[in-house]
């Protein structure tokens, strides 16, 4: 008995320097992979995103084998891209002052997908999560622009 995902991919990242730059190349060759590369920016974006908040917050960089784990997974017209880490603290969407150098990566997040949300299960920190759809007509809940 499986997990009948068509298309399922883990990527485990730490936070030395090099992990960031190997988990958007993760997500760029996985939607490469599954003939979706017209929503690979997107997925890459979004990606990179809720893993820096992990990086950030999430993860300690006194612990070495504290570990985050980014999974893809594509079904009918969503790609769901799930980020896990040990930290239990939830994120918080506010939206970034203008001039601010930091603070837009959740609006990023809302701005490229149909849904987003985040989960824990006690003790073993949380997962956030964003469902981004296969098909751009009329599934964008939002232009990016009005974000940045």
């Amino acid at each position: 008995m499986g997990l009948e995902v068509p298309r399922f991919t883990a990527h485990r990242f730490t936070t030395c320097p090099a992990g960031l730059r190997k988990v958007r190349r993760h997500t760029r060759s996985t939607m490469q992979a599954w003939g979706l590369s017209a929503c690979a920016d997107e997925a890459v974006m979004v990606a990179n995103e809720l893993v820096t908040n992990a990086l950030r917050h999430g993860l300690t960089q006194q612990s070495p084998n504290d570990v985050g784990w980014l999974g893809l997974m594509h079904t009918a017209n969503t790609v769901t891209c799930a980020v896990k880490d040990s930290s239990s603290i939830m994120p918080t969407y506010t939206p970034a002052h203008l001039l601010a150098r930091y603070g837009r990566g959740l609006c990023v997040v809302d701005a490229l997908s149909c849904s987003w949300g985040c989960s824990t299960l006690e003790g073993t920190g949380k997962t956030v999560w964003a469902c981004l759809p296969t098909e751009h007509e009329d599934t964008w809940p939002h232009e990016v622009t009005s974000y940045l």
